[in-house]
């Protein structure tokens, strides 16, 4: 169990820090071409008196220096908000958390731009770091109009990279992506995964804390289940009440069991909250889940507030898996189809069939599994044959 379970931990962990990597290297690669091109247009500028073209002027020199500056303060900011500020701020409201967010690194970006001017001179003049002359130089070059120019590019740059971060965790990741692209402009067929997530008893919970604590409990449940869902590539489809209903492409939902795995990371990440659900609300949120997949239309759909939806059987047919969780007296149930899709990690999964449904007003039948992890429970969910 204790074996099992760190293998889960790791996998997450491994998924977690290459979702990390992927967006600082995005960050750094965009600031480098934020760099090259800043060198070019100061280049190209008639008025330029930066390095008063002289002989030893070298534009390829310049160039690098200035992409290579750029990659490197991407790199920085990026790994300072990645790896710290946005876990940091993410309780905060959206609009503090993306001004905090911006002061912070547009001032990190003030002084990087200064020592990256000092590094620049103490080259361009082949003198060391701390030389007076170069520091004087860097003292003037920082009074001048070029230094603002270089503040305002890169405070506007850091501001969208804040906000680029931020939408990405508000819509979830790929969304903005994908309609700034216009992939889904014109409805298209798609096979993807789908799960349904709902609180247990939230009626019950909801009398008992009132509207307002049950709201704050929701919204603590839904905060501490997204890092798995990330980290697992899911798409959060959207929120409905007490439920959440999230979606892979099948790809991505399948390649390490990603939409299984994501449950009980999910559970994971609850199970290690108990004590503060209890401190705060006086009961540890439970949930159950269905999964299904299969074929469904995607576009985007709306004029005011645009979105973008899935429609087609997959989605009835999942919201029904997971109503009859309840029924079966287990916290998650998937279809046969998805299954025999799925390649399970060898250690502490724990599959085992339940029966089949029918769906209401269709010929359809489904069979159901469920799933159980060493590391969450050990004992296995009682059998019922079938259910219509």
């Amino acid at each position: 169990m204790a074996r099992s379970r760190t293998i889960q931990m790791r996998t997450l962990a491994k998924s977690r820090l290459a979702l990390m990597l992927r967006q600082v290297a995005g960050i750094s690669i965009a600031w480098a071409c934020i760099g090259a091109l800043d060198a070019y247009f100061i280049h190209a500028s008639s008025n330029n008196d930066y390095l008063q073209r002289t002989a030893a002027y070298d534009f390829s020199r310049f160039f690098w220096g200035n992409s290579v500056a750029g990659f490197v303060g991407g790199l920085l900011a990026g790994s300072l908000l990645v790896f710290y500020m946005r876990e940091r701020f993410r309780s905060y409201p959206f609009g503090l958390a993306l001004l905090l967010n911006s002061i912070i690194i547009s001032a990190f970006s003030f002084v990087f731009s200064a020592l990256a001017f000092d590094v620049f001179l103490s080259r361009y003049l082949h003198r060391s770091l701390n030389d007076p002359v170069v520091l004087e130089k860097t003292a003037s070059l920082m009074q001048g109009p070029y230094y603002l120019k270089t503040v305002v590019l890169w405070s506007i740059v850091t501001f969208l990279t804040v906000v680029s971060l931020q939408v990405h965790e508000k819509y979830g990741p790929g969304i903005l992506r994908k309609m700034l692209l216009g992939r889904y402009h014109q409805p298209r067929e798609e096979e993807r995964i789908f799960m349904f997530v709902d609180i247990r008893s939230s009626t019950t919970i909801a009398e008992r804390l009132g509207h307002v604590r049950f709201f704050n409990l929701l919204n603590d449940f839904f905060r501490d289940i997204t890092n798995p869902i990330l980290y697992t590539s899911g798409e959060v489809y959207q929120y409905v009440g007490d439920e959440v209903v999230l979606s892979w492409p099948m790809e991505k939902g399948l390649q390490k069991a990603n939409c299984i795995r994501c449950f009980f990371s999910m559970q994971e990440a609850i199970n290690r909250k108990a004590h503060r659900y209890r401190e705060r609300y006086g009961v540890v949120p439970e949930f159950k889940a269905g999964l299904h997949c299969g074929p469904v239309t995607t576009g985007e759909i709306g004029v005011i507030k645009k979105d973008i939806v899935f429609s087609g059987d997959v989605m009835n047919t999942t919201s029904r898996i997971q109503s009859m969780c309840n029924e079966y007296g287990v916290k998650i149930l998937f279809s046969k189809y998805l299954m025999d899709k799925l390649s399970l990690p060898p250690n502490g999964y724990h599959p085992r069939r339940m029966g089949i449904i029918e769906l209401r007003g269709k010929r359809q039948k489904v069979e159901l599994y469920t799933l159980s992890h060493s590391s969450i429970s050990a004992t296995p969910p009682p059998t019922i044959n079938s259910i219509s």
